[in-house]
């Protein structure tokens, strides 16, 4: 009698099993303990294939009075190349990024420029000016990118005025590069459950970098969901998540693991992702503490046997992307000239393609070599893989 019920038991607990796996399910870690990459995560060297290949052009964007920041360019049906970059009045001040950053529309005839305004596609204010919109203040991080022949514009906001931790993602369309363009709403935004990367992150969910592969879009995007301590200072570990999904517009739904974490005090930032002319994803972002060069750049590339054993993205750092300017230009005097940001470094790296192969790095700088109180872009032409 004892042995039939426990087997009564146990045949309710898997029939029990069988219906809950076939319900959506909400994943809760066990515990909140931070895990940092492992040395046997990053290489202790990295080559310079990517930086080796870059040819450096000058200042593509100088606009007089605005702060120049991330700008993304695709080229046109029409063969143009328009820009779309993220600017705000000096009369703001640098530091009014998260406040009055706006997205402003350019053309040229070429990649270099020179690039024409047009208009501003997104203000500063893109849901309004009232209190409870998720995008009250500021249009930061723009990228567009075409995607299924539309103008596909992924940007960040903020609702109120230091709610750095609520940075959320927002998703934009157009058939035309000038516009009209549809708003699609939040698509991306730091997630109240433990058990994905983003969650409880102190930066909410930023960099935003889309990508279409394999008929799914990848949403790649930056977190904090930690500062940890190193000799009693605080140390700020900002790392890489995605999102995945089957419609363009989302849902998009969080990979339980991250896609890279730097070691303890690292930090890597303003990442662009898109596919190289393999066909992996690769991407370019800020190596701010030096894992390989101090304010410079990182290049990597999707570890594509781990994707197609778990269908997990993972990226691995294979080479320098840039380096400080005074680093890549010692022939240069850079005694004179005005920090309006910073160090003389590059941030916020943008790759341009042309007829669907990445040809041109854009870069702005906090450093005006001039002595103009704001700041420029830089462009560097990438040579093809020989």
């Amino acid at each position: 009698m004892k042995k039939e019920v426990l087997i009564i038991v146990f045949l309710l607990f898997a029939i029990f099993m069988l219906g809950a796996c076939g319900q959506k399910r909400v994943v809760t870690a066990q515990t909140t303990e931070v895990i940092f990459a492992t040395d046997s995560d990053i290489p202790s060297e990295i080559s310079r294939t990517f930086i080796d290949r870059l040819e450096y052009l000058g200042v593509v964007l100088d606009r007089p009075n605005y702060y120049t920041w991330g700008t993304s360019v695709v080229q046109g049906d029409d063969g143009k190349f328009h820009m779309y970059a993220c600017q705000w009045s000096t009369e703001f001040g640098f530091g009014a990024w998260n406040v009055e950053s706006e997205v402003n529309y350019f053309v040229a005839d070429n990649p270099e420029g020179p690039y024409s305004f047009i208009k501003t596609i997104v203000p500063s204010r893109p849901g309004g000016d009232e209190e409870g919109v998720w995008n009250r203040y500021t249009a930061h991080n723009p990228e567009v990118k075409r995607i299924d022949g539309k103008y596909v514009l992924t940007y960040i906001s903020y609702p109120g005025i230091k709610t750095g931790a609520e940075g959320k993602i927002g998703l934009k369309v157009a058939e035309k590069p000038e516009g009209p363009w549809k708003d699609c709403g939040i698509i991306m935004q730091k997630s109240p459950v433990e058990g994905v990367p983003s969650y409880n992150s102190l930066r909410g969910t930023d960099n935003p970098s889309l990508v279409k592969y394999n008929d799914k879009y990848y949403l790649f995007f930056m977190y904090n969901p930690r500062i940890c301590e190193i000799n009693g200072k605080r140390k700020d570990n900002t790392s890489l998540g995605v999102a995945v999904a089957e419609r363009l517009e989302g849902p998009y739904v969080e990979q339980t693991v991250p896609v890279f974490t730097p070691p303890p005090g690292k930090k890597v930032e303003d990442l662009c992702a898109f596919v190289a002319e393999d066909g992996n994803i690769v991407a370019t972002m800020c190596d701010n503490f030096g894992m390989y060069a101090e304010n410079g750049g990182i290049y990597c590339e999707m570890n594509l046997p781990h994707f197609e054993k778990n269908g997990e993205v993972k990226m691995t750092p294979t080479s320098v992307a840039w380096e400080t300017r005074p680093v890549m230009f010692p022939e240069q005097d850079f005694s004179k000239g005005k920090a309006v940001y910073a160090n003389n470094k590059f941030e916020r790296p943008k790759v341009i393609k042309v007829d669907g192969v990445p040809a041109y790095l854009f870069l702005p700088s906090g450093f005006n070599a001039k002595g103009d109180p704001w700041t420029v872009l830089h462009g560097f032409r990438i040579r093809p893989v020989r």
